[in-house]
């Protein structure tokens, strides 16, 4: 990176220094720049490292500001920093762009979009769409490794619920919320020593909790050379042994931890998505749930460790407890732009969302 644009990205802690670092649209098109392209331009059409800038209207010629052309003969095309990206054809100002993912990564557990409209001075279905989008640059895909925990999650309203009763005869009720069943899967920090990294966390939604439905999903979270942790339910029982080894506690034995076998990272990362989802989103569907859970665990992998502490359990056991500390919000930005590149989203004729494709990957 840059150093002028990097010393600029450490310098800003607060919404102040926030504002005046985002004032400038260009300026915001070159932060862009550096975060989307760490390693230089790269044509989002072939993958092509040589490109042109062509002149741009500050110079009196047609080009919108920040156009390059691919250098490659069979190529040619045309293409700027948001080419093929969740930024595609955007009529938001850059500035707006990096604003509200300043706004959304400094937030302990995100933000609605009313509160982000609010923030923004833009329209909620547009603040609704921008969060979207700013979710999917966040979702991390490469397959966890080492130590991996997993287990299931349930968010939402069972469909037998007191909260919402049936209905009586002739009377409509409330609507009922479905129960979401997802898949987490975090990959435990082997060095705890100050300034390591927390481990990167893979959650989705799954249609069921058969072993075909979790398998698939391990197939594209979770490394087959990854230790296993889990409890003993059935699926992951029977797809332990696709990895180098699998490990369980008994939870319905009361069986929590047993030397260095537990789930408790996944369980604090359930608890994180239950207290983000009932707090700021109050409900999310089951079309969206992945952006949702993308967003979280990026979240909680944006952590370093400050030390170790000695903390006591609420039976009064004496224990070991690693402290953590959140990564500045602008520092995050680097992670979380890096791989935009052929990430795309849409809009449809009656305002959903549809995701066209991954990340692009160029040898």
């Amino acid at each position: 990176m840059a150093d002028p644009l990097h010393d600029a990205l450490k310098s800003i802690n607060t919404v102040a220094e926030m504002t005046a670092a985002f004032a400038d649209e260009n300026r915001c098109r070159q932060f862009l720049e550096v975060l989307a392209w760490p390693t230089g331009r790269i044509c989002p059409f072939c993958g092509f490292r040589r490109s042109t800038r062509l002149a741009g209207r500050d110079t009196g010629r047609r080009a919108r500001p920040g156009l390059y052309q691919c250098g490659s003969s069979t190529c040619r095309h045309q293409f700027t920093v948001t080419t093929r990206t969740p930024l595609h054809s955007t009529k938001l100002p850059i500035r707006i762009w990096l604003t509200a993912t300043w706004l959304i990564l400094q937030s302990d557990k995100g933000l609605s979009s009313p509160r982000l409209a609010e923030a923004l001075g833009v329209s909620q279905p547009t603040a609704w769409r921008l969060g979207h989008a700013i979710r999917l640059m966040l979702r991390q895909e490469r397959p966890l490794t080492g130590i991996v925990e997993a287990d299931e999650l349930f968010v939402g309203t069972p469909p037998d619920s007191l909260e919402h009763p049936n209905p009586g005869r002739g009377r409509k009720g409330l609507p009922r919320k479905a129960k979401i069943t997802i898949l987490s899967t975090v990959e435990r920090p082997l060095d705890l020593s100050p300034g390591a990294p927390a481990g990167e966390v893979r959650a989705c939604s799954i249609d069921n909790r058969s072993s075909v439905a979790i398998g698939a999903a391990f197939d594209d979270t979770v490394d087959p050379g990854a230790h296993l942790m889990s409890d003993e339910a059935k699926a992951f029982m029977a797809l332990g042994s696709g990895f180098a080894s699998h490990d369980t506690v008994n939870h319905s034995q009361g069986e929590y931890v047993r030397g260095s076998v537990h789930t408790n990272a996944v369980d604090g990362f359930g608890d994180r998505v239950r207290r983000t989802i009932a707090g700021v989103f109050h409900h999310i569907s089951q079309e969206h749930a992945d952006l949702y859970l993308g967003e979280i665990g990026f979240r909680w992998s944006q952590r370093t460790v400050t030390g170790r502490a000695l903390r006591q359990t609420r039976r009064g056991r004496s224990r070991v407890a690693t402290l953590w500390t959140r990564i500045p919000a602008a520092q995050q930005l680097p992670a979380a732009l890096a791989s935009i590149a052929g990430r795309q989203i849409r809009r449809t004729h009656n305002g959903g969302l549809i995701i066209k494709s991954n990340v692009a990957v160029f040898g």
